[in-house]
Formats: C-alpha cells, sequence, structure tokens
C-alpha cells in the first residue's frame, strides 16, 4: 500500500511520471485514505461520486490503469472480472466467484515452487496465485 510519508499527492504522481492533475490526486487521495483494499472501478467511481467528486467513470477507470502501469495499484485479475489492489506487496488473493469477494490472503504467503524457466529473451516479472473459493455442500 501507498504510504505518504509526507509526501503531497503532487510529489507520489511526479516520482512515478504522472502529471499531477486534480482528478488524479483526488483519485490518489481517495486511494490512500482508503487503507488496504480491492477496488473495481465502478464501486470506486460510486464511492468518489457520494463523496461529491464530479469525475467521470472513464476518467476513474483510465486512473486507475495508469497508476496500475505505475505500480501505485496491483490490477488483479480473477475471470473476467479485474481489481485494483492497494497493497502493492508480493501477496496472493482468495477470490469467491459467486459473491464477487477478493481478499489478501495473510502472511504467511504459500510458496511457489519449480517454476519453469522463462522462454528466451524473457525473465518472470512476478508471480500471482488466486485461490477461487466455493461454499461447502450443506450436510
Amino acid at each position: 500500500m501507498l504510504v505518504r510519508h509526507q509526501a503531497t499527492e503532487q510529489q507520489v504522481l511526479r516520482e512515478v511520471g504522472i502529471r499531477p492533475t486534480a482528478p488524479r490526486m483526488t483519485i490518489l487521495r481517495a486511494i490512500l485514505d482508503g487503507g488496504h483494499r480491492h477496488l473495481t472501478p465502478e464501486s470506486f467511481h460510486q464511492e468518489l461520486v457520494d463523496a461529491g467528486h464530479g469525475l467521470s467513470l472513464a476518467t476513474v477507470y483510465n486512473t486507475l490503469n495508469q497508476f496500475a502501469e505505475s505500480d501505485l495499484l496491483r490490477r488483479v485479475g480473477c475471470g473476467d472480472r479485474h481489481f485494483f489492489c492497494t497493497n502493492t506487496r508480493e501477496h496472493h488473493h482468495f477470490y469467491d466467484p459467486r459473491t464477487g469477494r477478493i481478499e489478501d490472503i495473510p502472511d504467511p504467503q504459500p510458496m511457489i515452487m519449480n517454476l519453469p524457466p522463462a522462454p528466451d529473451g524473457m525473465m518472470i516479472e512476478a508471480v500471482e496465485v488466486i485461490v477461487r473459493l466455493r461454499r461447502l455442500p450443506h450436510n
């Protein structure tokens, strides 16, 4: 998760090469103030609208993607859904497709061993594990 070490939203954005516009700073401030969580563009847009910010869904969607490309957020794909995780450290997730709920797997993280070598000219950047959950049938 991003931490504000006395840095302003402007400084955080400039450090990753993003021009600090008012909408971007509003979105970053809401992310920083929200703690560890998993956002969808739609739910986060509604949160911003409810807080009185007149930002379009397209602006929120594009900004979240831009922040993920700059490592301010992590993009997590779960089937046809995508979430933006504010916890940027290496970690894995539980996902319940029935409810759409996603949550961080608590430490210690699962160990991933015996990865195949990357193809020629490539390197493994990250390994992400998403554990899909399903309720047990009632006995």
